[in-house]
């Protein structure tokens, strides 16, 4: 079995890092070399027996009418600044156009 795990911007974080791309977050953050792990909740993680893509992932939490979408998810549709760990643990950053592989920058 495979997981997914998707993490969402946490409430107290949305204004800083919550829908923006990764360049508005770099630009307004440019001490940091990843993203803030504490900024990040995991919400979900999709165990599959397949190896679906990123775009399908996407598709499959963004369902609006959630027909597709796993009954017992409870994050938000899916979004830009949302991050998919895929089985390998790397991240991918949902961004306006695609996605960017990111990293975790662990704070103290």
């Amino acid at each position: 079995m495979r997981a997914y795990s998707i993490y969402q911007v946490r409430l107290e974080h949305l204004r800083s890092y919550g829908f923006r791309s990764l360049e508005a977050i770099r630009r307004d953050h440019p001490q940091r070399l990843g993203l803030p792990r504490e900024a990040w909740e995991l919400v979900y993680v999709y165990e599959t027996e397949s190896e679906p893509s990123l775009d399908w992932l996407f598709c499959l939490f963004n369902d609006f009418d959630g027909e597709i979408r796993p009954e017992d998810f409870t994050g938000r549709s899916m979004s830009v600044s949302d991050i998919i760990e895929t089985p390998d643990g790397r991240l991918w950053f949902c961004d306006s156009k695609g996605w960017q592989q990111v990293q975790w920058e662990e704070t103290t």
